[in-house]
């Protein structure tokens, strides 16, 4: 018997299948390769460590370069880095031989013997795995030193140049907030700015001339700004007498 083809019900069918092909294809992890591709589109905040406690109010971001097959590394007083060589879900840093190089900078304890364990740690890294947000990075020994994705601004983005004034000053967007006071050429007035600027932690009493990169904000909230300012270098800071 020969069965009848009604093109409206194939069609529908071929659409069903397909419909859930691409779901599976969604619910389905992402590959190391695709992973290993990610650890370079974001900074990585360390947030937490087996081997010991992440330090308050400093900030330990680990970055990946893919095209140089590199990595640097905030230590607490010093930045280390290196090669980084990964085979699936294997990991070294380093030399492999356990070595980083470093920067020379002397800090008072206990930030030094902090440093010392954090870089042997990273030394010993053998494994790695992305966890939804999370990079988690694994030594021969078991400790576990976890990272949080955080936004990495494309590398064309524009620079700009601007003063940021030692003092803020009362404003009004939403509900009322402080606002960084900024300009672009000395003796120009201060014009206020309501967003804040993504990893600047301005201290009172100091005026600062920052480079920071500028990039365009794909869908911002009702109440936001289009535009997301990231420092990129503090090129000088003064105290200014009150």
């Amino acid at each position: 018997m020969v069965s009848e083809c009604r093109p409206g019900l194939t069609a529908i069918a071929l659409i069903a299948a397909l419909s859930a092909s691409s779901a599976v294809a969604a619910a389905r992890p992402a590959t190391q390769s695709q992973a290993a591709a990610r650890l370079a589109t974001q900074h990585w905040d360390l947030v937490d460590w087996t081997g010991g406690q992440v330090p308050q109010g400093k900030r330990l971001r680990l970055d990946f370069d893919i095209g140089r097959g590199s990595f640097s590394t905030d230590t607490m007083c010093n930045r280390a880095g290196g090669a980084y060589r990964i085979r699936g879900a294997s990991m070294r840093l380093g030399d492999g031989k356990g070595r980083l190089v470093s920067t020379m900078m002397a800090c008072p304890e206990p930030a030094m013997t902090f440093e010392r364990r954090y870089v042997a740690s990273l030394s010993a890294v053998r494994s790695w795995r992305i966890e939804g947000d999370r990079l988690v990075l694994s030594t021969a020994k078991g400790e576990r030193l976890t990272y949080r994705a955080v936004h990495k601004p494309a590398a064309n983005a524009p620079r700009r140049l601007i003063y940021v004034s030692a003092e803020t000053r009362p404003c009004h967007g939403v509900a009322p907030m402080t606002c960084l006071q900024i300009r672009e050429k000395p003796g120009e007035p201060w014009q206020l700015h309501y967003d804040g600027i993504v990893d600047f932690e301005p201290q009172p009493g100091i005026e600062y001339r920052l480079r920071i990169i500028e990039e365009k904000v794909a869908h911002p909230p009702a109440d936001g700004s289009s535009l997301r300012w990231t420092l990129d270098q503090v090129i000088e800071q003064r105290i200014v007498d009150r």
